[in-house]
């Protein structure tokens, strides 16, 4: 009997289903941790992840809740978020997320003009998107300074394993289209199955197309890398006061490590704000003596 009681509890630890209630608490949740401090440097600390299990444990005692149904959920949250974020960002001021329907809202117009420019807004014009706002507080920033983006080397790596699985398609064409093109490269998929000498050269020959199409992929991303340095260089360039003194005042302002991070990217792009309060506080000072 106790071996049957624990198959049971073992199915049910596997199996939670999140309602939308669950979700609104666990949002607000991982809000207040970022908001006392537990966010450092873009991650929750386990500080945060154990005061969350906590506040899911009693608010829902009899749901099974751990660590590791958290992460797996706020990561499902923050994917169906990004996807819809990606393309509202872009809206004009004619579209407004609505609380109550929980869907995007605009005039039917402005929605032709916007799905004309961004066809995957179409998908979005009757599918509610719950809890945006909120989780626009948790992870706006990441979505729109591009860390929660793919990185050209985790791209690499994810089309490394696609055409591990799809290469045999992708040589097919190619050596369709050498044919065509009066080649003569393995062209008797029988010979290909029963020769290991054959076998041995189709490997390489697809070893060495793959290796070139991840070589482009490289350029590209490193092409990518240089543009957006460039323009960090160029954004900076306009500073009148230094970024490595705009830090230093930050620094000496004694907020934690978020707070310093937003208000550093703040005065970054608003060096004018920092200069006019600096020399405010010289007249003053002035003035007193």
């Amino acid at each position: 009997m106790a071996k049957k009681r624990s198959a049971a509890n073992t199915t049910q630890s596997a199996s939670l289903v999140w309602t939308e209630d669950m979700d609104r608490i666990l949002i607000n949740a991982f809000i207040h941790e970022q908001s006392i401090g537990n966010r450092p440097n873009g991650t929750f600390s386990t500080q945060a992840y154990d005061n969350i299990v906590k506040e899911l444990q009693e608010a829902f005692p009899d749901k099974l809740v751990d660590k590791d149904k958290i992460k797996n959920r706020i990561k499902y949250l923050k994917k169906g978020f990004g996807a819809c974020y990606d393309i509202f960002k872009n809206a004009t001021s004619g579209f407004s997320w609505s609380p109550h329907t929980k869907m995007w809202d605009a005039e039917p117009g402005a929605w032709a003009t916007f799905i004309q420019a961004y066809p995957q807004a179409k998908d979005w014009m009757n599918k509610p998107v719950p809890h945006y706002e909120s989780l626009k507080q948790l992870f706006g920033k990441d979505r729109a300074n591009g860390d929660g983006a793919e990185t050209p080397a985790e791209m690499r790596q994810r089309l490394s394993r696609q055409m591990g699985v799809a290469e045999g398609n992708v040589i097919a064409d190619i050596d369709r289209m050498a044919t065509q093109n009066g080649a003569t490269h393995e062209t008797d998929d029988e010979n290909i199955n029963s020769s290991p000498e054959a076998n041995k050269r189709h490997k390489t020959y697809k070893e060495e197309v793959q290796e070139k199409l991840l070589k482009g992929i490289e350029c590209v991303s490193d092409a990518i890398t240089k543009s957006t340095d460039a323009l960090v260089k160029a954004h900076t360039a306009k500073l009148s006061m230094p970024a490595k003194e705009i830090y230093q005042h930050v620094t000496e302002l004694g907020l934690d490590p978020l707070d310093k991070k937003i208000a550093y990217r703040f005065l970054i792009e608003n060096a004018n704000v920092l200069e006019m309060e600096l020399r405010e506080e010289v007249n003053d000072k002035a003035g007193d003596e």
